[in-house]
């Protein structure tokens, strides 16, 4: 990153031109310092859809332009179908035809479903007229850059290339710079001091229960606990790091995350936790089979199948899908308690509002049990455990090891702002229509300044976060 500054630096001052360039470079270079075989996937991928949108701009027969973007948006799931789940099919071919094909052991690209993700969005909205074909090198530029390239958030052109555009002064600006670093240090300490000690001791439950000592109902209940703040603040981290980076160079990313466990019902809990995902699925998913268009029922079947198509996203096991079909049940259900209870209750407040949102967390902390864990017998075994049924209890050292700091996490997950909310008066992010009203009050209040005080604890939880990476594990996203 620092010959990165420093190049651009340079470049910035004798050859501006060429600075969207060299941070495509820098981003091809990123995504290949990898896997280098995958940069020539990365470089088919980006063709085809190119060439693919050129057939879907302009005013093209209605029927070529509907063939043609099902050959586009086909080809990009089969690219995610091949690398994620050829492996689960043969081996449901295997289970029901009682055949023994291998297993072809295929190493998923980095990031694939993210930037394959963002690449049908861009097809389906050239094809409807949302947007223009904009340039190769913009349109390259867009897909790879590489603070979004690895995990999210999942970018609409519409987001992006206005702001590429736009940009007039193409160098540093130490504001951007030192509020990018900030925030960058911030997600850093939250990947590699309280992400990955959460994911310390929870994983060290899962394992020994891989390994064949079945988990009491405590050692159950804080292996999720654990596990529920590793994932929170291993993606809140990287939401952070990626919008620092972003803004470093000048750009805004949307909004991806805000507080979700501070959500008091399940349909909120979605429009915090990765907000680009959820939007995505709406919009490109949920709506196309048919949204709230066509009655009750018919709404809540859509609803259930986006997250259990949500879930498969995830990954390439039943217990991935399991989890989408919990969280579509949760759904479902709180739709069904909203309209049978509309009218009868306001707004929930005090007592009521913190109740929904200890609901809410239990509710999400049961199904991230199928997400964390290996299989679906796996997960199964720690449900049981969690319901009292699982082995005989045993407060084991990691359980009290657990127990002694997971407070601090609830503390700072439910009654401290938010990385957004610190940095609101600076415009880090694109406008949010849910949680913009939120982030102008914010903008009012405590937040990052340019100070001594701000750059002394930016300065401690780089260096904090740094000397954390000894023990980094890699980002729980990077897996989809």
């Amino acid at each position: 990153m620092l010959v990165l500054l420093v190049l651009y630096g340079l470049v910035s001052r004798w050859a501006p031109r060429q600075c969207k360039l060299l941070l495509v470079a820098a981003s091809v270079f990123f995504y290949g310092f990898w896997i280098p075989k995958y940069l020539i996937l990365l470089a088919l991928s980006l063709a085809f859809n190119f060439m693919v949108s050129g057939g879907l701009e302009g005013q093209n027969a209605r029927a070529r332009k509907r063939w043609l973007l099902w050959i586009g948006v086909g080809a990009n799931l089969a690219l995610i179908g091949y690398y994620k789940y050829l492996d689960l099919l043969i081996i449901g071919v295997n289970g029901l035809f009682e055949l023994d094909f291998a297993l072809q052991q295929i190493v998923l690209p980095i990031g694939i479903s993210f930037f394959t993700f963002q690449q049908i969005g861009y097809l389906i909205d050239v094809a409807e007229g949302k947007t223009e074909r904009p340039a190769l090198l913009d349109y390259v530029f867009f897909i790879a850059f590489f603070p979004q390239l690895i995990a999210g958030p999942i970018v609409q052109q519409s987001h992006f290339l206005p702001q590429v555009h736009a940009k007039v002064e193409w160098r540093l600006r130490a504001d951007h710079v030192g509020i990018g670093l900030a925030l960058f240090s911030m997600g850093l300490f939250k990947k590699t001091v309280l992400a990955d000690n959460a994911g310390r001791y929870s994983d060290a439950i899962f394992i020994t229960a891989q390994q064949g000592t079945a988990p009491g109902t405590l050692d159950a209940w804080l292996a999720a606990v654990g596990y529920s703040f590793q994932i929170y603040f291993d993606f809140s981290g990287y939401s952070d790091m990626a919008a620092g980076l972003a803004f470093l160079w000048g750009f805004r990313m949307p909004l991806n995350f805000w507080s979700p466990y501070k959500a008091h019902n399940i349909i909120e809990f979605w429009r915090r936790w990765h907000i680009s995902l959820s939007t995505f699925l709406r919009d490109y998913l949920y709506i196309r089979l048919g949204g709230n268009r066509h009655g009750f029922p018919r709404t809540m079947a859509a609803l259930l199948a986006t997250m259990l198509l949500g879930g498969l996203w995830h990954g390439a096991g039943l217990q991935f899908i399991v989890w989408g079909g919990l969280h579509g049940l949760f759904l479902v259900v709180n739709h069904c308690w909203r309209r049978l209870a509309s009218g009868r209750h306001g707004e929930a407040t005090g007592w009521r509002r913190w109740a929904g949102v200890l609901l809410t967390y239990i509710c999400v902390c049961v199904a991230w049990i199928y997400f964390r864990a290996v299989d679906l017998e796996q997960a199964n075994q720690f449900v049981q455990a969690m319901l009292g049924l699982g082995a005989q209890e045993s407060f084991t050292p990691t359980s009290r090891g657990l127990i002694t700091f997971v407070w601090l996490y609830f503390l700072i997950a439910w009654f401290l702002p938010n990385s957004a909310q610190l940095f609101a008066r600076h415009q880090v992010y694109l406008p949010n229509k849910v949680f913009g009203a939120a982030m102008e009050r914010s903008a009012l209040g405590f937040g990052y300044g340019f100070s001594a005080g701000w750059a002394m604890l930016t300065a401690l939880t780089f260096t904090i976060g740094w000397f954390a990476i000894s023990n980094l594990s890699p980002f729980l996203y990077f897996q989809f």
